[in-house]
């Protein structure tokens, strides 16, 4: 019921968009465009503390100190629920990833004025904004490990969206790769903002309401980047093209990943497709809360127009298996670093003795590669290609992409064809949609990390063809 739901509620944000659409598409891109890099020097004004950047994306000047933000740690007594859902989080994590670090250690190679700046922009934002240089850590225990503030330390903390004064606009990076991150924080002065209209009075801290903290926008800057035009990263851009919502607001980023719970708070687990690797597969404490995600991501079916699984066959003919993929999802799927995912069909037949008589998108474990040969196989993802248009695995080298997500609230029709040479029963035909948040070769530097990457299911059908007697 709740896929049908969500699906029915797809279809009217369809209509409404195409209703609107004339109407709306203007205030869309004033929404989802910002400017090109600042003027070098030109001091970013829209914020209640101030920086200045030059054109390689380094503070020149800053009003901003680490010891402006407090330490999540202080946090804890007063919130210890949102704190121990916090750091359990992917923002908690931001600084300790293995991954995030290989691919930072790439970006200081190849870029060595801008690389350093450039990550450090979202994956931490106060050393970013006091102009810290990160560039002597190669490794999160080196970084860990040392004497650097733990506001730096502590990735995305509670001060970076609990002191936002205003909304950001999405990442424009040019080919230099300067970051261009534009905060609009007033941290170091005892307010917490948030989405409590009425809040209550404490000894810690001065608390205000913000209206802002319940709009998709508040997820900028850092989940919505182009680089060199190619929209590489752009979760936000997504929901916001659909006008229906980018007018109404509906289905914001906080409504699916920071839900509302009984007790009236919101979930701080900030839950997306991302888990933290260092766990032994399944045992990361957003397992659960990730497959709950994406089981209501999507919704499949064998049938779609004309097209309908047959009840019945004979020895001799062709099975035709339809399907009808569904997204009940305001953005991509995948969305994010697309071009590190990968979701697709699994499609197996078996005949009366349980025996696999044809099978496309099966892996044997969840390291394995998908056979991409594979011609019937269904795969959701992006690839992001070079100067030369060859194939790489990280933005900062893009310069296009090909897109073959699921766009938001759609439907992609697939068919499969199987000769049936023998004689049974039955058959049962059974389809898997799958999720997996990374590529397996591009955890190869981190045999650890990959043999403990897991694979979701976000959906399954199944039915039986039976033979004419």
């Amino acid at each position: 019921m709740k896929t049908i739901i969500w699906k029915l509620y797809g279809q009217l944000i369809n209509v409404m968009s195409s209703l609107i659409r004339i109407g709306t598409c203007c205030l869309s891109c004033v929404i989802v465009t910002s400017c090109n890099n600042p003027i070098p020097d030109e001091e970013i004004t829209l914020t209640s503390k101030k920086y200045v950047l030059n054109e390689f994306g380094q503070i020149t000047s800053t009003n901003f100190s680490a010891e402006d933000f407090e330490p999540p740690k202080n946090c804890k007594e007063c919130h210890p629920n949102h704190y121990q859902e916090w750091s359990e989080s992917m923002h908690a994590y931001a600084m300790e990833d293995p991954i995030f670090f290989s691919g930072w250690e790439q970006a200081q190679h190849d870029y060595p004025e801008t690389g350093e700046r450039f990550c450090v922009q979202c994956h931490s934002p106060v050393a970013f904004l006091t102009g810290e240089d990160l560039s002597d850590y190669s490794t999160s225990e080196e970084l860990l490990e040392s004497d650097l503030p733990e506001q730096i330390k502590a990735g995305i903390s509670c001060d970076i969206c609990h002191s936002i004064t205003s909304l950001s606009q999405t990442v424009h990076t040019d080919n230099n790769l300067a970051a261009v991150a534009d905060y609009h924080l007033y941290p170091g002065e005892g307010i917490k903002i948030g989405s409590i209209q009425n809040p209550e009075s404490n000894e810690h801290h001065e608390s205000e309401y913000n209206p802002i903290f319940t709009r998709s926008e508040l997820c900028l800057p850092c989940h919505d980047m182009t680089i060199r035009g190619v929209e590489a990263e752009i979760t936000f851009t997504e929901w916001s093209r659909i006008p229906g919502l980018a007018m109404s607001g509906e289905l914001s980023c906080q409504d699916c990943h920071m839900k509302q719970k009984n007790d009236g708070t919101h979930d701080h687990h900030f839950t997306g497709v991302d888990i933290n690797l260092s766990y032994p597969m399944e045992e990361s404490p957003l397992y659960n809360k990730i497959e709950e995600l994406l089981q209501s991501a999507v919704y499949i079916k064998f049938g779609y127009y004309n097209f309908a699984l047959p009840d019945s066959i004979s020895k001799g003919e062709t099975l035709t298996i339809p399907v009808a993929v569904s997204s009940l999802t305001a953005h991509a799927i995948p969305s994010g670093t697309s071009f590190s995912r990968e979701a697709w069909l699994e499609l197996v037949i078996r005949n009366d003795q349980g025996n696999i008589l044809y099978q496309s998108g099966v892996i044997e474990d969840n390291s394995e590669p998908l056979d991409l040969s594979d011609v019937d196989l269904l795969l959701f993802t992006t690839q992001l290609m070079g100067e030369n248009e060859e194939s790489v695995n990280s933005i900062i080298n893009a310069y296009s992409i090909i897109n073959n997500s699921l766009p938001a609230f759609s439907d992609r029709y697939h068919q499969y064809n199987y000769d049936v040479v023998n004689d049974y029963n039955f058959l049962i035909v059974k389809v898997r949609m799958r999720f997996r948040s990374f590529k397996p070769y591009i955890l190869n530097g981190h045999p650890d990390l990959l043999s403990n990457l897991p694979v979701f299911e976000m959906e399954s059908i199944c039915d039986t063809i039976y033979f004419k007697q």
